[in-house]
């Protein structure tokens, strides 16, 4: 029995339902993107989202084109390998391999509860994002 289509009949139209999470996470990334950003995807991996079937949620989630630039931060040499960043830096500790001031944009998807100490992510977000972007 297909139970998403039985609790939510909306997926049958488009693949996805008014609770996908993903589609809400990214739809409100896009809302903030600007030409001239440089964004960092922190925990990029090696672009999977390439194989979704749901093509909205695929494309929401493909950032690169749609601003300057893309840097995706991984601990997986893997992640060198996704189409949809621009740079890639292999993290070997908690500080980004970034300077100070440099980016407009933070993202990650999945991947701060895997951290042994999620406050390193923030402080490093806190030291890269360049001043006088406000936070929405």
């Amino acid at each position: 029995m297909d139970f998403k289509h039985l609790f939510y009949p909306e997926s049958r139209f488009g693949g996805f339902t008014d609770i996908d999470g993903t589609i809400i996470f990214y739809t409100r990334v896009n809302s903030l993107l600007e030409p001239h950003y440089v964004v960092v995807d922190f925990g990029c991996g090696r672009g999977a989202h390439r194989d979704d079937p749901v093509v909205i949620r695929r494309e929401l989630k493909i950032l690169k084109g749609k601003v300057q630039k893309v840097i995706g931060l991984d601990i997986d040499p893997v992640a060198e390998e996704n189409p949809y960043i621009d740079e890639f830096y292999l993290l070997k500790g908690d500080v980004w391999p970034l300077q100070d001031d440099s980016v407009d944009l933070c993202i990650s998807d999945a991947v701060l509860e895997h951290l042994e100490r999620p406050e390193s992510f923030f402080a490093e977000c806190a030291r890269v994002l360049r001043r006088g972007v406000s936070v929405h």
